[in-house]
C-alpha cells in the first residue's frame, strides 16, 4: 500500500483512510494525531508551560510516548465489539458509549479530541446513523478518524461528511496469498470445485460445518472476488499465466467449464451487492447460503444454473 499522510494545513473534524494493509492505516492515523496532539494552539502561554513541562521538547517527547503507549488523555480508540473472537461488528452501544456520550466533554489536555475507529467498516447501519448526529454538527476541537478496508459499507449521508484518502490496494495476487495462508480458504477452495452440481443439502452441510466463525464473510467474499476474476480471465484466455490464484488454477479451471459468461456475470453482480450489503442489518451467514445456493443445483436430484433457491 503506498504511503498515505493526511494534509495538516486545515483540519477537518473527520476522515475516512480506505486502504487494505490495517497497520499502515493506523500507523497514518496516529502520525496525524501526533501533529494535532502537539499543537500549541493560539494562548500566549504555550501549552507546554502549562501543563509543567520543562521544555517543548519534553512535552513533546511525552505526547509520542504516550500515544503509542495508547494513554493520551484526548486520544480513543475504537474497535468492534468482540476483537478477541473475530472484528465481527461496531454496535450502536459501541459508538453512542464510547463516542457520542463523551465527544462533547472538552479535551482534557490538547487543542483536539480525537478519535479512531477501527474496522470502521464493520459499523451496522444504527451505529452509522449513531454516529451521523456527530458528523452533523461536531464540536470544533474533535478530529474523527474511520479506518476502512473500501468504502461500500458506508451508508450514503456518512459518506457526505467524510473526507476520503486511499492508501490504494494490495496487489491482487498479495491479497489471494494472504487469504490462502487461512485454513478457511484452502477448505472453501476445496469445496469449490464442482459447485454448480452441488445440491442444497450439500452446501447446507459444509455451511454447517463451517459458521460463521470458522468462516470470515467480508474475507471470503474478498477472496471470492479474486476467484471469480480469474474464472472469467481464464475463460477468456486461457492463460494459466494470467491468474492471481495459480495454487488452485484446478478449481478455476474447472468452474470457467462449468458455468458460461451470462452466470458468472449473474454471481458477480449478486457477489458485489452482498458485499454493499454488509454494513446492513442483516445474516451474513444467510448471505453466503443463498450465494452458494445461486451457484448450485435449484434442488435435490435436479441440476441447474445460477439463481436464488426458493424453499
Amino acid at each position: 500500500m503506498k504511503s498515505l499522510r493526511i494534509p495538516l494545513h486545515k483540519v477537518r473534524n473527520a476522515y475516512l483512510l480506505i486502504g487494505e494493509e490495517r497497520e499502515q492505516l493506523y500507523e497514518a492515523a496516529l502520525r496525524f494525531a501526533e501533529e494535532l496532539l502537539q499543537r500549541e494552539g493560539g494562548e500566549e502561554e504555550p501549552l507546554w508551560k502549562r501543563l509543567s513541562y520543562p521544555s517543548k521538547e519534553e512535552w513533546r517527547e511525552s505526547v509520542r510516548k504516550r500515544i503509542r503507549a495508547g494513554e493520551h488523555p484526548d486520544l480513543f480508540r475504537l474497535l468492534p465489539d468482540k476483537p478477541e473472537e473475530h472484528p465481527k461488528m461496531i454496535s450502536v452501544d459501541n459508538i453512542r458509549r464510547n463516542l457520542v456520550d463523551s465527544v462533547e466533554i472538552r479535551p482534557y489536555e490538547a487543542e483536539y479530541k480525537i478519535y479512531i475507529i477501527m474496522d470502521a467498516d464493520k459499523m451496522n447501519a444504527q451505529a452509522q446513523n449513531a454516529l451521523l448526529k456527530t458528523l452533523e454538527e461536531p464540536p470544533e476541537y474533535a478530529v474523527i478518524l474511520l479506518l476502512s478496508g473500501g468504502r461500500e459499507a458506508f451508508l450514503p449521508t456518512v459518506l457526505s461528511r467524510l473526507i476520503e484518502f486511499s492508501g490504494g490496494e494490495r496487489d491482487a495476487r498479495e491479497r489471494f496469498l494472504s487469504f490462502y495462508e487461512e485454513e478457511w480458504a484452502k477448505e472453501f477452495s476445496d469445496f469449490l470445485p464442482g459447485i454448480k452440481e452441488k445440491a442444497p443439502s450439500e452446501i447446507l452441510r459444509f455451511l454447517k460445518e463451517h459458521p460463521e466463525e470458522k468462516l470470515p464473510i467480508r474475507e471470503l467474499f474478498s477472496f471470492l472476488e479474486i476467484i471469480l476474476r480469474d474464472v472469467l480471465c481464464y475463460k477468456s484466455t486461457k492463460r494459466q499465466e494470467l491468474l492471481y490464484a495459480r495454487e488452485i488454477s484446478g478449481t478455476l479451471i474447472r468452474m470457467a467449464s462449468d458455468f458460461d459468461y451470462s452466470e458468472l456475470g449473474k454471481i458477480t453482480d449478486e457477489l458485489a451487492r452482498d458485499v454493499r450489503e454488509l454494513s446492513l442489518n442483516v445474516n451474513r451467514e444467510l448471505q453466503l447460503e443463498q450465494l452458494l445456493f445461486s451457484m448450485g443445483r435449484r434442488e435435490e436430484g435436479q441440476p441447474g444454473g445460477p439463481g436464488r433457491t426458493i424453499w
